[in-house]
């Protein structure tokens, strides 16, 4: 494959169900129905440490909701910017330490979910999911809330120099 000037050069397409290289950045996929999927272990993720935190008080009543809002700020990271260009909306995760493949993207109207694990909570046989393991410590999980809709087929996301660039468009142009 040719390269334009002062480009690098294409690579190939190392696995078109998960990622491929352009230049020097590695495409993330974005799986449509993953977003509930993952918002929903997000959310089993933020109850088991919240019921590992009511245990750990002595299993006192009526701090379920202490223990929900401290489990939701350990397991939850929310994305602390995301940028409007024209009627784009772009997000900036670092992912240091993670591999793309490892990096799970779900994006809906409202929001975006980011899910990572670490080399080490992978299926010990190599084999990829299309989603993290349930009940993996490693795991991570970032939160855009987007401040319109989007409309989450143009969704587009590729790792950088350790940084996930999430792209999408709003839905209705403003």
């Amino acid at each position: 494959m040719g390269s334009a000037p002062g480009k690098a050069p294409i690579q190939q397409i190392k696995d078109d169900k998960t990622q491929f290289q352009l230049d020097n950045s590695t495409r993330v996929r974005i799986n449509d129905e993953s977003c509930s999927h993952l918002r929903d272990r997000m959310n089993r993720s933020v109850s088991k440490r919240a019921f590992e935190l009511y245990e750990q008080s002595g299993r006192n009543m009526g701090d379920d909701v202490r223990h929900w809002l401290q489990a939701e700020s350990e397991v939850v990271h929310r994305v602390p910017e995301i940028r409007e260009s024209a009627s784009w909306y772009t997000v900036n995760v670092p992912v240091r330490g993670f591999q793309p493949e490892t990096l799970y993207v779900g994006v809906d109207e409202q929001r975006a979910v980011i899910a990572a694990e670490t080399q080490e909570s992978m299926d010990m046989a190599g084999a990829q999911s299309t989603a993290p393991k349930e009940g993996s410590r490693e795991s991570f999980f970032m939160l855009a809330e987007w401040p319109c809709e989007v409309d989450p087929s143009t969704a587009s996301a590729y790792v950088k120099n350790d940084t996930l660039v999430l792209t999408a468009k709003r839905a209705y142009p403003g």
